[in-house]
C-alpha cells in the first residue's frame, strides 16, 4: 500500500469510529441489528467525510503539536476548575482578556479547542491562524497556554 492508501485509511477509520460511537452512545438499546445497521451507516458517513474535506480542500495539519499538547489538559483542567470555584465564592480579581499568539506547530483549531477545554478559559476569537483571542479568569497563562503559544505571546 503506498502513503496516501495508508492515510485514506486511517482517516475513514478514524471517521467511521467516531461515528459509531455516536450512534452507539445514541441508541437506547443497543441490539445485533442496531449495531450493524450504526456500522454500515458510520461506514458511508466516515466515506462522505473524507471525500467532502478532500473536495473542500481542507488538510489536516498541526497534528504533532497536539499530541504534544494534550498530555497538559488533565492539570489544565483541575486548575481551571480550581480557579472557576474561587470565582464563584469571590471575584475574580484577575479575569483579563488577552490575545495568545500560537506556536507555529499549534494548528489554531485544535489549539482553540484545547485552550477552551480548561474551564477557567473562554476562547473568544481566532482572528488569524497563529492567534488566538480569550477570556481568562486568571491573568497567568494556565498550562495548555504555555504548550501553544510562543514565549512573550501573550499580551
Amino acid at each position: 500500500m503506498t502513503g496516501g492508501l495508508v492515510r485514506a485509511a486511517a482517516e475513514i477509520t478514524v471517521w467511521g469510529a467516531v461515528l459509531f460511537g455516536l450512534a452507539v452512545v445514541s441508541i437506547s438499546a443497543v441490539s445485533p441489528v442496531e449495531l450493524a445497521v450504526a456500522g454500515a451507516a458510520a461506514s458511508g458517513g466516515a466515506v462522505a467525510a473524507r471525500r467532502m474535506r478532500r473536495a473542500a480542500g481542507a488538510e489536516v495539519t498541526g497534528v504533532r503539536g497536539a499530541a504534544r499538547a494534550v498530555p497538559a489538559l488533565p492539570r489544565a483542567v483541575l486548575r481551571g476548575l480550581a480557579a472557576l470555584v474561587v470565582a464563584v465564592v469571590a471575584r475574580p480579581t484577575g479575569a483579563t482578556v488577552r490575545s495568545v499568539r500560537l506556536k507555529p506547530e499549534a494548528h489554531a483549531g485544535w489549539a482553540a479547542a484545547l485552550l477552551a477545554a480548561s474551564p477557567d478559559t473562554c476562547v473568544i476569537d481566532v482572528p488569524r491562524e497563529d492567534t488566538a483571542v480569550v477570556h481568562a479568569l486568571r491573568p497567568e497563562a494556565g498550562p495548555l497556554e504555555e504548550v501553544v503559544s510562543q514565549a512573550g505571546g501573550s499580551r
